[in-house]
């Protein structure tokens, strides 16, 4: 199971992840901020019945892709990052730059979009694409998948919001602009952006905001939140859950302790021989969505797939998948992230956007000069038995593997990971496993016994 801040093992998913942007005006002496929270899963459908405005859509989507591989990319040449676990929402951070990019001008707008990959696109088309992306995920919930997206944004009482930004807020993000007092009281604002955060993920996400987040001179604070929660279509059984090593480093000295979920039957899988790594699909309930897990032949793979992987190899392997017997074995883990992506963002071209006085925010308000100084990402996923819950190429050539006995997905090193929805094969979150965490309280350095290790653990 796949949960964002809270893991169950089972064919159970939950997703979830926020974002925070952070935007003060600039004047002389006085400075105010605009802080976001995003939190987005993808649904199983897209409001469109016209085939043009479809192909819009699943354009807008793509780009969204587009922009979470640039972001793996950047994350992989962090050197706080490049070793550790990694999760986050693409989708999310978009939709909350999606709604700053409402009340943008200029050439802030135009970093934006390029950054964003909107450049060849309507500026009213990108939004209408991301409303109908939100609809269809708000019409995606069934009995055994909970799929739920919400904006909300906070505003200084004393903040004059043009009226264009408001309606359009309300138009393409289904939200008001609540007025607090941030000069004032803004710990008072702080605890209740903190609670309708926490009350709109399931209390997977608490204390999204910590002390010191927004204080006198925030103005606006944009808030989106996503919520996800699946069961597996087939379910991993608890008794074939066993103790094994997973190796973190190629020298195999570097060794920790896993609980690993097995299971044999029927999966979409294939072999991708150029780029040396093997696709599995495992669907959740009602088979709307679902989680890619790719891992690569070499215990170090990882680090080459992050660099080549983009739209089109993602929509290969898709397309590429064939259903086949396998015998899978993934490790049960847990992942928390905070991130601060202003530096990211500015060396991915975004840079007008965090410059006091240079920054054009006009559309929001004409009556204070609006900068962006923080823009802030936090998710958390835990995948267990039972499913997930969250609180985010051409010339490829592919090899179906064929043996008599089942080909074997046995997860024992790091790999990447990906919960799409199938319909538009629009990534919801997407991470990295180097190191898993069997629980939050536990030791992630512990150390496998010799004899508790898998049979089948070899490389």
């Amino acid at each position: 199971m796949l949960q964002f801040n809270q893991s169950k093992l089972s064919i159970l998913c939950h997703a979830s992840h926020t974002q925070l942007i952070d935007i003060r005006p600039y004047k002389t002496k006085m400075f105010a901020s605009l802080s976001f929270l995003v939190f987005l899963t993808f649904s199983n459908s897209l409001a469109s019945s016209d085939q043009s405005e479809n192909q819009q859509v699943g354009e807008i989507i793509e780009t969204v892709n587009g922009f979470g591989f640039d972001l793996l990319k950047s994350f992989n040449h962090e050197e706080k990052l490049k070793d550790d676990n990694l999760f986050y929402s693409p989708t999310s951070i978009v939709v909350s730059l999606a709604m700053v990019f409402l009340g943008s001008r200029g050439n802030t707008a135009h970093q934006l979009a390029k950054t964003l990959k909107w450049y060849s696109h309507e500026f009213e088309d990108v939004h209408l694409a991301l409303k109908s992306l939100q609809e269809a995920i708000k019409e995606s919930e069934h009995d055994n998948l909970e799929l739920k997206i919400a904006n909300r944004i906070w505003g200084h009482e004393d903040l004059d919001e043009s009226a264009e930004f408001q309606e359009s807020s309300l138009t393409f993000y289904d939200t008001r602009i609540a007025k607090v007092d941030f000069k004032e009281s803004y710990e008072r604002a702080r605890e209740e952006i903190n609670g309708w955060v926490e009350e709109n993920t399931a209390r997977k996400i608490k204390g999204f905001l910590p002390p010191g987040a927004v204080n006198q001179d925030t103005r606006l604070a944009l808030i989106n939140v996503i919520y996800f929660k699946g069961t597996w279509l087939h379910a991993f059984k608890h008794d074939k859950t066993h103790h094994a090593r997973f190796y973190t480093g190629s020298d195999r000295e570097n060794v920790v302790e896993v609980e690993m979920m097995s299971r044999t039957s029927k999966h979409n899988y294939f072999v991708d021989k150029e780029n040396n790594c093997k696709v599995i699909e495992l669907p959740y309930s009602g088979d709307g969505v679902a989680m890619l897990i790719v891992l690569p032949n070499e215990i170090n793979g990882v680090s080459h797939l992050e660099q080549v992987i983009n739209t089109e190899i993602l929509s290969q392997w898709i397309m590429s998948l064939e259903n086949t017997t396998v015998k899978v074995s993934i490790p049960k883990f847990i992942l928390s992230q905070h991130f601060e992506l202003k530096e990211v963002l500015s060396k991915l071209g975004v840079i007008d956007l965090f410059e006091p006085g240079i920054a054009d925010l006009s559309g929001i308000s004409s009556v204070e000069s609006l900068f962006v100084s923080h823009v802030i990402h936090k998710a958390h996923v835990d995948v267990n038995e039972r499913g997930t819950e969250a609180a985010a190429a051409s010339g490829v050539v592919m090899q179906k593997r064929s043996l008599d006995m089942p080909p074997e997905f046995y997860a024992n090193h790091p790999f990447l990971f990906i919960i799409y929805h199938k319909t538009s094969s629009a990534i919801l979150f997407m991470g990295r496993v180097k190191k898993p965490e069997m629980t939050e309280q536990e030791n992630d350095t512990a150390k496998v016994n010799s004899n508790s290790a898998h049979q089948s653990d070899e490389l």
